[in-house]
């Protein structure tokens, strides 16, 4: 689903606060796209938005910290990574600052949160149709749990990304 659907599905997405957890996320055989990661914190959704970056290649990430948006909101992509508590979340994602400017840092995202728990109101916080997708956002299959870093990191709030922003 694009930006537009994913907030448009579950109202309370655009009323609720959101954790980043930064926009530089990587995927090995997708080098013309960099992904934002963000929890919002009304659903308990971890979610990681696809930007595109044609012909962007090793130039993605310097897109991505000089704010060059070339894509359309429509392909701006959410897949939902997990579904927990904000606690969780931070545990799971320990380290992420120094993970994500590594090849291939979203698998990593990835397995850490794969195995999380939902909560126990997750219910109440998700729609069943939501969760397509959940922890496997390439549709690769990867959802393993495995280490990383075991750094805390403190991760201030944060307002939707700007894609959110374009696709009201």
């Amino acid at each position: 689903m694009n930006i537009r659907e994913f907030y448009e599905q579950d109202p309370r997405r655009r009323e609720s606060d959101e954790i980043g957890f930064g926009e530089g996320w990587t995927v090995h055989d997708d080098p013309s796209a960099t992904y934002q990661v963000r929890w919002v914190e009304r659903t308990g959704e971890l979610y990681a938005v696809r930007e595109p970056h044609p012909g962007g290649g090793l130039l993605s990430r310097f897109f991505d910290y000089f704010n060059v948006h070339q894509a359309d909101v429509d392909e701006l992509t959410v897949q939902i990574l997990a579904v927990a508590d904000r606690p969780a979340i931070e545990e799971a994602l320990a380290g992420w600052p120094v993970v994500m400017g590594e090849r291939d840092s979203l698998r990593w995202a990835r397995r850490r949160t794969a195995a999380l728990p939902a909560p126990a109101d997750a219910g109440d916080r998700l729609d069943a149709g939501t969760a397509t997708g959940v922890g496997d956002p390439a549709g690769t299959g990867d959802t393993a749990s495995a280490g990383g870093p075991a750094r805390a990191e403190e991760t201030a709030p944060a307002s939707p990304p700007a894609a959110a922003h374009r696709a009201g």
